[in-house]
């Protein structure tokens, strides 16, 4: 059985990664464990289990996902735990985390080569993704969705009323995507907020063929991520 630890920022990635890894292959060959770590320096690390996996003799890949609770915790738990990871079989570790609010775009390449910098490779490739500039922005490319949550949330409609279009723009170039989320939501009296109950809505309204196939080719950042992904499965 392979396996595979992902390191994310907080609940929203969380869940989406979750969902991202479900479309991707049949539930039966793939086993998803969903853990929230806490702790470090002068504190002792803790781990509570959030969604534990269904492993039966058809599971072929196995998933960790550690919620990180911050976008400044995913290095500093992957280095802390990658020793035990790669001793457990694990071969291939990923982190993923926003830019937005601690950096702005034009740190965006500095701050990909200091998130990787010496981070180790032997025996699992380990490789920290950004979401550019906030995982929102993922959400707002997958612009399909919209109808899905009301018939009058159009490209156009929401262009007419806040100026951007998200099926013809790159949404990775917004600067506050999840301001624009709101925004969007805001238009047909519903609201963007990061309780679960409404993230898992959002997630469960996704098309992920399109978000893993066309939006990936179109979104620099998110093509990064799901390529590391795929290269797990290959």
């Amino acid at each position: 059985m392979k396996k595979l630890a992902i390191f994310v920022e907080g609940l929203t990635e969380q869940l989406l990664v979750k969902r991202m890894l479900e479309a991707l292959l049949d539930r039966k060959k793939i086993a998803i464990q969903t853990i929230k770590i806490t702790g470090g320096h002068n504190v002792r690390i803790s781990f509570t289990v959030l969604v534990a996996a269904n492993i039966t003799n058809q599971t072929d890949y196995y998933v960790l996902i550690f919620d990180c609770g911050g976008e400044t915790n995913v290095k500093s738990y992957i280095l802390t735990q990658r020793d035990s990871l790669v001793k457990n079989g694990y071969e291939r570790i990923l982190g993923l985390r926003d830019v937005y609010p601690n950096f702005e775009r034009t740190d965006i390449k500095k701050l990909i080569f200091g998130l990787n910098y010496k981070l180790p490779q032997k025996k699992a490739r380990t490789h920290i993704s950004l979401a550019v500039m906030e995982t929102e922005a993922w959400f707002l490319g997958e612009y399909t969705h919209f109808r899905r949550m009301s018939e009058k949330l159009t490209p156009e409609f929401i262009e007419q009323n806040l100026g951007f279009n998200p099926k013809r723009e790159n949404m990775e170039l917004r600067d506050r995507p999840s301001m624009d989320l709101k925004h969007v939501y805001n238009l047909v009296g519903h609201d963007y907020t990061k309780r679960k109950s409404r993230l898992n809505t959002i997630v469960n309204k996704l098309d992920f063929n399109r978000f893993t196939n066309h939006l990936a080719e179109k979104m620099e950042y998110l093509g990064a991520f799901v390529r590391e992904i795929d290269a797990f499965f290959e």
